[in-house]
């Protein structure tokens, strides 16, 4: 069990990768109306699908709600979905033998497993009930006009649409997600790049952007408070997530102060930016702009090209060729996942 103790929050995600269930359970939430057939539209973006970039693994995700009166959530709730289409029996020639990149030895040295069937704890499968809670808590930022929107900017080496390009709006995100593939522009050179790596074998990575529209300015605090580190630790309680900017980001460490600064002014008796390279948020407090970040996804670990690792049960080297149902690229499906850790976050703050 992996458990989420926030200001006012307290979230607990539980199972593993093939065990027969796995969930969710929630306390210190507000009051919510939930929209089931909104939720099921929201978890559905993040399962696997007929494309080059997603695993075979099929899963119906249908989640089974205890606690909750009707479609209203008062307080607490628990979340379980059923695993069915597990095929632990893919695993049996890496018993003992960590795959690289992957949590498996880390796994090992903390727990001393041997087995690492599915990836158990530690597996993307995990981000099924982390999305549960996500688009539930995205129901309830809405009510108090908050949108978080997230899209795929980057696979491999094909660069697609960022908001470091210049500003987009809400309607655009919407408008481009209707047509399925989670980028802006650059689909067909996408999933070019994502067929071409997975018919050699291999997998590829991803920069995911996240895009916060409504958020209302004097949410935060200095240092330990600060609004960007309490995003960032959700963001990195996702499976694959190495890095993460905010604003411009690293490239802004190459501007001048005069060429990063946000200006103001004021227009209709408001205060307005005329930049958002800080990403909406200074001093770790939210100023009222949109909240914009980036999310970079590494490869996945799991393919099935020849790779050197260890045989930790005999203590000889040795080398893997892992098989199974894996996905060749994880960032196209880890996008809800990112909404989700950032709406987990902006809830406790305002909470």
């Amino acid at each position: 069990m992996s458990t989420f103790n926030g200001r006012k929050l307290k979230i607990e995600i539980y199972g593993e990768s093939h065990s027969e269930r796995i969930g969710v359970k929630a306390s210190g939430l507000p009051k919510i109306l939930i929209d089931r057939e909104k939720l099921k539209e929201f978890t559905d973006r993040r399962k696997a699908v007929s494309a080059q970039y997603s695993t075979s693994r099929i899963e119906k995700d249908e989640p089974i709600f205890y606690g909750i009166c009707g479609d209203v959530l008062d307080g607490e709730f628990t979340a379980e979905i059923i695993n069915g289409n597990t095929r632990s029996g893919d695993y049996g020639n890496l018993y003992g033998k960590p795959r690289p990149s992957h949590a498996d030895y880390a796994w090992h040295l903390k727990d001393g497993a041997l087995d690492f069937t599915g990836g158990g704890r530690f597996s993307g499968r995990m981000t099924a009930p982390f999305c549960i809670i996500g688009g539930v808590l995205k129901q309830y930022l809405e009510t108090l006009g908050i949108r978080i929107h997230a899209f795929v900017s980057k696979i491999g080496k094909i660069q697609a649409r960022s908001y470091k390009d210049g500003e987009i709006s809400e309607n655009e995100i919407l408008e481009f997600r209707r047509e399925g593939f989670p980028s802006l522009d650059k689909k067909d050179e996408i999933t070019a790049e994502i067929s071409a790596a997975k018919k050699s074998g291999n997998s590829l990575g991803g920069v995911i952007d996240c895009c916060v529209f409504g958020m209302p300015g004097g949410i935060g605090d200095n240092l330990f408070g600060g609004l960007e580190g309490k995003i960032s630790e959700l963001l990195f309680s996702v499976p694959a997530v190495k890095g993460v900017e905010f604003g411009s980001g690293f490239k802004g460490a190459e501007n001048t102060g005069k060429d990063e600064n946000d200006q103001m002014r004021y227009k209709d008796g408001k205060v307005v930016f005329l930049s958002n390279n800080s990403g909406g948020i200074n001093g770790g407090i939210s100023n009222g702009n949109v909240i914009t970040m980036s999310v970079a996804i590494k490869p996945t670990a799991s393919i099935p090209l020849p790779q050197k690792t260890v045989d930790l049960k005999n203590k000889t080297d040795a080398e893997i060729q892992i098989s199974g149902r894996h996905d060749c690229c994880i960032a196209p499906r880890a996008v809800p996942v990112i909404e989700s850790a950032v709406a987990i976050a902006l809830t406790d703050q305002l909470l």
